[in-house]
């Protein structure tokens, strides 16, 4: 069985590569817009992208198949609305930075396993 793992995160996600991990072994890093094959036995594998703290759910994979790691266009949302709310809270008023705050917080929570998407592509 082969696996075609290609990494689309676009300008946000292209400052550092991205861990590829295969039943929960490294496999390959991958830069943006690099692809990679991973070859393995007949049985399923799970997939799983990482970057730091960040990182994706994982994917089980049972047969050939091609596989996009995106950036969770939700993830990015929510650290968006954290920083407007740090530059607000500066000029404005300390509770909208204690808002970004609570932002920042809960962002680092979510994307550990909610930052990178693995999406089957047909």
């Amino acid at each position: 069985m082969a696996i075609h793992v290609k990494r689309n995160t676009g300008m946000m996600g292209g400052l550092a590569k991205v861990a590829l991990l295969v039943d929960g072994q490294h496999a390959a890093k991958l830069g943006n817009d690099e692809a990679t094959t991973v070859s393995l036995g007949e049985e399923a594998v799970k997939l799983k992208a990482k970057q730091w703290f960040f990182g994706s759910k994982e994917l089980e994979v049972v047969n050939d198949a091609s596989v996009e790691v995106r950036i969770n266009m939700t993830a990015m949302l929510l650290l968006l609305a954290a920083i407007v709310c740090l530059f607000l809270g500066v000029m404005i008023t300390p509770i909208i930075t204690a808002m970004a705050v609570i932002l920042f917080l809960v962002c680092i929570i979510y994307s550990s396993k909610n930052w990178f998407q693995l999406i089957r592509v047909k």
